[in-house]
């Protein structure tokens, strides 16, 4: 993902095992040939979670943020969807 988005961060000393452990339960959205076209006009936003193990700090899901015009993504840790 760092060689696509270069200012996405990586650290190379944690190894996080979560994602072979858990599934995707929903079937993706169809593909669109929608695109922004100017800044902020659409983003995208998707929570993941339950996870059966937490993450560092006791998070349990994170939301990502893809912003379509610049394909920027944010991913925000979240302890619960409260």
């Amino acid at each position: 993902m760092s060689k696509a988005n270069p200012n996405t961060f990586t650290n190379k000393d944690v190894v996080y095992d979560i994602c072979h452990l858990e599934k995707q339960k929903k079937l993706s959205y169809l593909i669109s040939n929608n695109r922004a076209l100017e800044i902020c006009e659409l983003l995208h936003f998707d929570v993941w979670g339950l996870y059966q193990i937490n993450f560092v700090h006791g998070h349990k899901y994170f939301l990502t943020v893809v912003h379509d015009y610049s394909i920027f993504l944010w991913v925000i840790l979240i302890k619960s969807k409260f």
